[in-house]
């Protein structure tokens, strides 16, 4: 069973290095430090998702190669659901070239590798039908009409966090159908063409039926459904490495925003996962539980007592997703409704 949450995207090899500057062309330097290790938004997601505590299963794509065999060893040792990863015959397991300098001025290349064929691969549908929630991390145009299809149909929530090549989906037809939207600056000003003033988010989130989430780095975050609207500013911490952040400030969210409906408390939780990744390098190391979230977060004075309630006197989260009422096949989750 996937559980509460099913996460949909790419799983990569990150090759991670710190540079003193970013080479020019033709020029060849050393790096300060360096390591491979784990990563791709929705691995980051899933892996983050599982140490809050929330049963997460994870459908991606890796290569026949020892990168792929070890990801699915390293991955399910989080506790995440593997059972949706599909091994792919003569393809490499994606590779994600990070570069970065001490003013986080980066270079990124890409080899997609196995991620290429997660558009086209059919995901089996039975497998996901308990879950309360499907996120989806990345842009993939194709995939996301059958998980509109699927959410819709199944009364399912859907979290969708496009990230860099997010102009290739129609937001026309899938805006319709989100329940959460994680964007940066960047993204909100190139798919949409907002600037991130209080009154611009709030019409924009009320455009479809969701919550928009805006990261704003250094900045914190907002989040608003065009009526509520919320802020949070960042917890000073140590910054060693801002790789994957995004990914679990969005796992942290999406936890405390399943678990209490409300968009302060789970922009806060955000926030603080957020900040304990960046205190250790790599985009998986970081990632915090749920008790160390809630430390941090009650050194600020910011209690998360009604998320914690619902993990309190069970080894596991709850086994049945909450919005589903019994003997209503298809109904809609109970989710944050408006009164214009």
């Amino acid at each position: 069973m996937p559980g509460e949450i099913v996460a949909i995207g790419r799983i990569n090899i990150d090759i991670d290095m710190k540079v003193e500057n970013l080479p020019k062309v033709n020029e060849h330097v050393i790096c300060e430090t360096g390591r491979i290790a784990f990563g791709g938004s929705a691995a980051n997601f899933a892996s983050q998702s599982a140490r809050l505590g929330v049963k997460t299963m994870l459908v991606s794509c890796v290569g026949d190669d020892a990168y792929g065999q070890l990801a699915m060893k390293e991955i399910a040792k989080t506790g995440i659901d593997t059972s949706c990863l599909l091994i792919l015959e003569k393809q490499q397991t994606g590779i994600f070239v990070y570069a970065h300098d001490a003013k986080d001025e980066r270079i990124v290349v890409v080899e997609p590798g196995a991620n290429r064929f997660l558009e086209k691969r059919v995901f089996e549908e039975d497998k996901l039908l308990d879950a309360q929630e499907i996120h989806v991390a990345g842009s993939f145009p194709m995939l996301m009409d059958r998980v509109v299809e699927v959410t819709t149909s199944h009364g399912m929530i859907l979290s969708l966090d496009p990230g860099r090549a997010g102009m290739e989906l129609d937001y026309d037809k899938v805006l319709k159908h989100t329940d959460l939207l994680f964007l940066n600056q960047k993204e909100l000003k190139d798919y949409f063409k907002i600037n991130p003033s209080e009154s611009s988010l709030r019409t924009f989130a009320k455009t479809f039926p969701g919550i928009v989430v805006l990261k704003m780095g250094k900045k914190g975050a907002i989040a608003t459904d065009g009526f509520e609207y919320c802020t949070s500013e960042v917890f000073e911490v140590p910054v060693v490495d801002t790789l994957g952040a995004g990914d679990s400030f969005a796992a942290g969210f999406v936890t405390a925003w399943l678990r209490s409906e409300r968009i302060e408390q789970a922009l806060n939780v955000a926030n603080a996962v957020a900040a304990l990744t960046i205190t250790k390098a790599g985009a998986q190391n970081g990632q915090p539980t749920l008790d160390e979230t809630a430390r941090l977060l009650r050194r600020h004075h910011v209690s998360i007592d009604s998320v914690l309630k619902t993990f309190r006197g069970r080894g596991t989260p709850r086994d049945k997703p909450r919005g589903k009422p019994k003997g209503k096949k298809g109904a809609k989750p109970k989710r944050r409704r408006r009164s214009n």
